[in-house]
């Protein structure tokens, strides 16, 4: 029985497209066309719209039936219902040469407009006994005037929104959820502390900032001489320690040189690897011991010009050495 009303409904659709002609080019005509491509292609959220968009702009009997059926499909049983029951009424001051012309939709829209009378979900929406006068009740943000207020009104399936505000700006929100056919009375609680906008999101004080410590003078910008001595020394330190083990492999290598070759300076391969070492090594620990002697240097004045009010930083040093086969890895640490 659906599938033939939606069989006759597409039938009606296309009629709808040439009874509809006279605008053609216009927005009307554009919209129209727009909304039922959506809505035999399902996608209802869109089609729906459109269609209700083209009703108003050119309020055609055809149209408000096809909006009635795209809004029946997407589930939006209330305005469906609504919409059959107002082509109803068009279709009851029609002439009988425009009631041929309907090719049958009133019989699909009386059929539908049955089904869904008892499908469709009924809220009633009251105010308490005692209500300060002047609340106003919104349904889905839509006012909802007094005779409205105690009755059986149909809705679509799905949460709805209740509020009453009452004269002093507190408001007060119930949410009720509705299935196909179910049945609702929300009776509104003016009662309850409302929950007024600015609490929202906010039941909880922010956490205060923790205090700072106080503190007296200008804080230090950076490091201070002291601290910058200490560093200086560490690399001088760290220069010295890498120039003497340097010196050291130099001798061992030197050593090597005097075994494995002869007077005339010809040497065997040993003795040339050992010459070229050995020059490498020697550069390494000459300059090692002009930077370790320039560190220290550096650490002492940097020391003496420091002010004398400053505590001494505590420090600690630690120094390691590995040697291998053709050089060594050297280092010093420090802490202040």
């Amino acid at each position: 029985m659906r599938a033939l009303a939606c069989t006759t409904a597409l039938v009606a659709a296309a009629a709808v497209t040439a009874g509809v002609a006279r605008a053609e080019g216009g927005a009307a005509q554009t919209q129209f066309d727009y909304g039922l491509a959506e809505m035999q292609a399902g996608r209802y959220a869109t089609g729906c719209p459109a269609l209700a968009e083209s009703y108003r702009l050119d309020p055609h009997p055809g149209v408000l039936f096809t909006l009635a059926e795209c809004e029946n499909r997407w589930g939006k049983l209330a305005s469906a219902l609504t919409h059959y029951g107002a082509y109803l009424d068009v279709f009851e001051h029609m002439s009988p040469e425009q009631k041929a012309l309907q090719r049958g939709r009133d019989k699909v829209s009386l059929s539908e407009r049955e089904r869904l009378r008892r499908e469709v979900p009924v809220l009633t929406v009251s105010l308490p006994r005692g209500a300060p006068v002047g609340t106003a009740v919104t349904r889905d943000g839509v006012r909802l005037a007094g005779p409205s207020l105690g009755v059986a009104l149909p809705v679509d399936p799905g949460e709805h929104v209740v509020v009453a505000v009452t004269p002093d700006g507190a408001a007060h929100e119930a949410r009720v959820a509705l299935a196909a056919g179910e049945r609702r009375a929300v009776e509104l609680d003016l009662e309850r502390p409302p929950e007024r906008p600015s609490e929202r999101g906010s039941e909880r004080p922010a956490a205060a900032a923790p205090a700072q410590p106080a503190t007296t003078g200008t804080p230090p910008s950076g490091p201070s001489p002291r601290a910058w001595a200490w560093v200086s020394g560490a690399v001088g330190l760290s220069a010295l320690a890498v120039g003497a083990v340097a010196g050291g492999i130099a001798m061992g290598d030197k050593a090597t040189v005097d075994a494995h070759c002869r007077p005339d300076d010809s040497c065997d391969p040993v003795g040339l690897d050992a010459a070229r070492h050995a020059r490498v090594v020697g550069l390494v620990s000459d300059v090692a011991f002009g930077v370790g002697a320039a560190g220290l240097a550096t650490a002492v004045v940097l020391w003496l010009v420091s002010p004398t009010s400053a505590a001494a930083p505590r420090s600690s040093l630690r120094f390691a050495a590995e040697l291998r086969e053709h050089g060594a890895i050297v280092g010093l640490g420090a802490a202040w």
